[in-house]
């Protein structure tokens, strides 16, 4: 018996291994998780800035178009050239209380035109026009240009934004 206790103390005693992990690792994983999550959001921003300024190419598009459908409607006076270089207007009056000439119906939509781009496009100073590509050919051709300011970011600073221009171009025979 003396024997076996003396080989119990000779023993050397066994740590048992540790289980968990160190304030250092803890710390490292948690800053890695952090700067994760600011890539992601700092991305998440940039998408919801663009979304935005993709919207209004797709207004632009509808209001083009709006447009086509109006000059396809007043067909005589695109063939007159009433057309050529209007330029949208919402400040713009006719007065069709009685009978409208189809010159003052083009008139009412250069006015119609200028109220849609000021209320589809607020605080972005957007213009609206229509030329004709070979002016005074039967058949002609129009571009019809929708112009509006743009918000975009300067590189390396999140919060200045500088005004600059969007455009979109539709090229249309009625």
């Amino acid at each position: 018996m003396l024997d076996q206790q003396k080989r119990i103390l000779k023993t050397p005693i066994v740590l048992r291994k540790q289980c968990g992990f160190t304030l250092m690792e803890v710390m490292i994983a948690s800053f890695v998780l952090a700067v994760g999550m600011l890539g992601s959001t700092a991305m998440m921003m940039r998408g919801a800035g663009v979304s935005k300024e993709i919207k209004y190419d797709s207004i632009a598009a509808q209001v083009a178009t709006n447009m086509a459908e109006r000059m396809r409607g007043n067909i005589e006076v695109v063939e007159l050239g009433g057309y050529d270089n209007l330029i949208a207007d919402s400040m713009l009056s006719t007065n069709c209380s009685t009978l409208c000439t189809p010159a003052d119906v083009a008139t009412y939509h250069a006015l119609v035109w200028g109220q849609e781009l000021t209320d589809l496009f607020p605080n972005r100073n957007a213009t609206g026009t229509v030329t004709a590509v070979n002016p005074g050919v039967a058949d002609s051709v129009f571009t019809i240009t929708v112009n509006w300011g743009a918000l975009q970011r300067v590189a390396g600073d999140t919060d200045a934004v500088v005004t600059g221009t969007s455009s979109y171009t539709m090229i249309f025979q009625p």
